[in-house]
């Protein structure tokens, strides 16, 4: 005797063999599956034969594989974070402040602050001298993570929002610098590039067009 509801493990089961592993698509793909088989069963099907319709009209395992592959490729922009990724490491080695100071210099300069008095006495711009320390550790360990860990939606969100929190560290330090300096000139072309690798970065995180639903809509309308 048919079992719909055992049917409809096995076909779980080979979603999964077929590599639709990630939770979110494959519970989507279980709620058109049952609201088709509703809609067939109500047109006069039996389970059997509502349950064959509705994985027929939803698609073979193979497709569907291919398909999320190429959604999950695109939750974010790679050709972005490559130019971010590329500039920030150029940056390190161009002058980036006051008598041609590289930038790997700099660097060095914040990660020490944290040891001066004025961070332990509330100087905020020695702490926010600091902070940008934690900036550029948010960009060097982002390859490492985006790659492994970008198929994930919940730390796609987390990663976004340290990108974005590293860009308002840079950016307002730079601006700060800009406003106050005596001499701007003494801001050089290394520190500017430095801070677009920031922007860049923040921005090939940012929510791409949603694709999941658009491949609902060609395979289920």
């Amino acid at each position: 005797m048919f079992d719909l509801e055992q049917s409809i493990a096995e076909w779980r089961k080979q979603m999964l063999a077929a590599g639709i592993k990630t939770p979110v698509p494959l519970e989507e793909l279980e709620i058109h599956l049952r609201e088709e088989i509703e809609r067939q069963m109500k047109a006069g099907s039996n389970e059997q034969q509502a349950f064959e319709t509705a994985t027929a009209s939803i698609g073979q395992t193979k497709l569907l594989k291919m398909e999320f592959k190429k959604i999950d490729a695109e939750n974010w922009n790679r050709p972005l974070a490559w130019s971010a990724w590329a500039l920030f490491a150029v940056s390190f080695f161009l002058p980036a402040l006051g008598d041609n100071a590289p930038g790997w210099k700099c660097a060095g300069i914040s990660a020490t602050a944290v040891s001066w008095s004025g961070f332990w006495h509330s100087n905020w711009g020695t702490i926010h001298l600091a902070s940008l320390t934690l900036a550029n550790l948010v960009m060097i360990t982002s390859p490492l993570l985006l790659v492994r860990l970008s198929r994930t939606v919940n730390f796609l969100k987390w990663l976004r929002f340290s990108h974005l929190a590293a860009l308002v560290l840079v950016w307002s330090y730079v601006l700060l610098l800009l406003v106050f300096m005596q001499n701007r000139r003494d801001l050089k072309i290394g520190c500017y590039i430095w801070a677009v690798s920031f922007l860049l970065l923040f921005l090939s995180t940012l929510k791409p067009r949603n694709h999941k639903t658009e491949l609902r809509k060609n395979q289920y309308v």
